[in-house]
């Protein structure tokens, strides 16, 4: 399966898998550090809010200030390289080469690699493929949702 994730000129990200609306993020850019990220679904919905407690993007560990609660997959903690849901299951975030340019990556559960993600360097705004495997359709939210992360206002920090 195949979905696009497109960024507008306020550096929000917005999902679409066969051209529908699946999921956007924004960002409050605060002077003083703890950006807010905040991930609506496609009826306005907030499902997600979190704070780069660091005081910058990229940060490797964020703060979960709300979160939709769901009977699948809650999200138990969130960083630059994985995300912990369930009973502390991990996706882990790995990227595809050692160089630092290059944004492509792919994702794995239990060393198994089960998605990634394509994109052009130097593209602003930016356009990102994320391919996932059909057996594993039931983390892409997940996925998508740590994309919007860690992803959201990254143009700002280039």
């Amino acid at each position: 399966m195949e979905i696009e994730i497109v960024e507008d000129k306020k550096q929000s990200l917005y999902v679409y898998e066969n051209d529908k609306l699946l999921f956007y993020s924004t960002i409050d850019f605060k002077w003083t550090g703890n950006n807010i990220i905040k991930i609506f679904d496609s009826k306005d919905d907030l499902n997600l809010e979190i704070e780069d407690y660091n005081g910058f993007l990229w940060s490797q560990k964020f703060k979960i200030s709300f979160q939709k609660t769901r009977e699948e997959r809650n999200i138990n903690d969130f960083t630059y390289d994985y995300i912990s849901f369930d009973e502390n299951e991990n996706l882990k975030r790995q990227k595809e080469d050692f160089f630092a340019l290059n944004q492509n990556c792919f994702y794995s559960l239990k060393g198994t690699k089960i998605a990634q993600t394509k994109q052009k360097m130097w593209n602003s705004p930016q356009k990102i493929i994320l391919e996932i495997n059909d057996k594993y359709l039931d983390l892409k939210d997940l996925i998508i949702i740590h994309i919007l992360v860690i992803r959201t206002g990254f143009n700002s920090s280039d």
